[in-house]
Formats: structure tokens, C-alpha cells, sequence
């Protein structure tokens, strides 16, 4: 899978300036540097046509392209990622999980995208702190997880997607500000980058695990009482 990771500058800028260099990939993942900030009342109204952007560009490099962007829903924020193949919108994710007090909240669902370039899933931000997010989209049979991070301050985000990657046998990816991160189904780097336009090419396994539990001795039941 040929991914190429665009983390700054604008989709408008860089369909100006570089669309030729994304014609021969399978999926473009844009981080939050992509559209911005997209209210949904004013797509709705045809004021703005920030998706309609993206699934442009999808329809012109014939590719899979991947956004990330801060949504408005009417007064209520929430990181998302939109995702469009081909001409055609498939959907939006938003971050499952809220943590501490701030001006972004919770949104909805996990998903696996059955895309063109393969089934992906889509981790929003922090909810990559929760291992419970890489786990159900390889159980929803991902081929490949990306997440979009606005900017990574700390050396969190890669140790669980490390982590992710090695837990659940699935090539994972990170797309930040300036930071691009892919780690393979043994929990290696397999790149790492700090440029704003990184090409990747990722190899596609998936690793199943045979794994047993203690069944005699000091084992019980978790609902038998101890």
C-alpha cells in the first residue's frame, strides 16, 4: 500500500502544488493542517464545501484520501477525520474519548473504512490511550489503523502505537504535526519522520497470535467468587 503522509500545509495548498505527486498513491492522509475547522451548519447551508474538497481530490488522484479537522456541530467541538474514496464521501469519525475538562468533547463511534486501498481503521487523537480502540477496529478486521494527532508533545502517542501495532498484529500509523510514525505487527518503527511530505510504502500483514491462559491451579472463573 503506497501511503503518502501530508502533515503541513493545506489540502487546498498542496492539491495546487504537489497533486501530481499523489496521483500513483493509494491513500493521502492529511493531519488536523488539512481544512481546519468545518461547521456543519454552514456545509450544510453550501456556505463552505470543506468535504466536497476532500472528496474531490479523492476523485482527481483516484485515490483514498484521509483528513483530519475540527468539527462544529452547532456550538459543540469535536476532533474528527473524514474520509473520502474516489469521489465519494464515506464518513466521519470523531474522538471516542474525552480526557479531563477542555473545549472538545466526546463524539461517536469507532469504524473500519472498506476502502478501495483496503479496510482501514481510523483512531482520533487520545483515543489512542486506550488500547481498547486498536483492539476492536483489528476485531472489525482493519488491515491498517492510521491515527491523527494534532501535535505530539511527548513520546506517548508512539509507545502506544507501538504498542497497538504489537498487541493486536496490525501495521499502524501515526500523522501529526510535522511527526509521521509507522510502526509494524512486532511493535518496530518502521518509519519515522519529521517532514511535512513523507512517502511510505506499507506492507500489509496481519498476525495471529496463539495465546492460552493458566486454566488449573489458583485460575477461577471471573464470575465463580474467589
Amino acid at each position: 500500500m503506497e501511503v503518502c503522509f501530508v502533515t503541513k500545509g493545506t489540502l487546498n495548498k498542496i492539491w495546487q502544488e504537489k497533486l501530481l505527486s499523489l496521483s500513483k498513491k493509494d491513500v493521502v492522509v492529511f493531519g488536523f493542517n488539512g481544512i481546519g475547522l468545518v461547521s456543519y451548519k454552514k456545509e450544510l447551508a453550501g456556505e463552505t464545501e470543506y468535504f466536497q474538497d476532500v472528496a474531490k481530490m479523492s476523485k482527481q488522484i483516484s485515490s483514498v484520501v484521509i483528513c483530519g479537522c475540527d468539527t462544529d456541530t452547532y456550538g459543540v467541538f469535536r476532533h474528527s477525520a473524514v474520509v473520502a474514496d474516489k469521489g465519494r464521501i464515506l464518513g466521519v469519525t470523531d474522538m471516542a474519548h474525552s480526557i479531563d475538562e477542555g473545549e472538545f468533547v466526546a463524539g461517536g463511534n469507532f469504524r473500519v473504512y472498506d476502502t478501495s486501498a483496503g479496510k482501514i481503521g481510523v483512531i482520533i487523537a487520545e483515543d489512542l490511550f486506550f488500547p481498547e480502540t486498536a483492539r476492536v477496529l483489528t476485531l472489525c478486521d482493519a488491515d491498517f489503523i492510521v491515527c491523527l494527532f494534532k501535535k505530539t508533545e511527548s513520546f506517548m502517542p508512539q509507545i502506544m502505537l507501538r504498542a497497538g501495532a504489537f498487541a493486536n498484529g496490525v501495521a499502524m500509523a501515526l500523522c501529526a504535526e510535522n511527526q509521521v510514525t509507522i510502526a509494524d505487527i512486532k511493535g518496530d518503527v518502521a518509519l519515522s519522520s519529521k517532514g511535512d511530505f513523507v512517502n511510505a510504502k506499507i506492507k500489509i500483514q496481519k498476525d495471529f497470535h496463539l495465546i492460552s491462559s493458566r486454566r488449573r491451579g489458583l485460575y477461577r472463573e471471573f464470575n465463580s467468587g474467589y
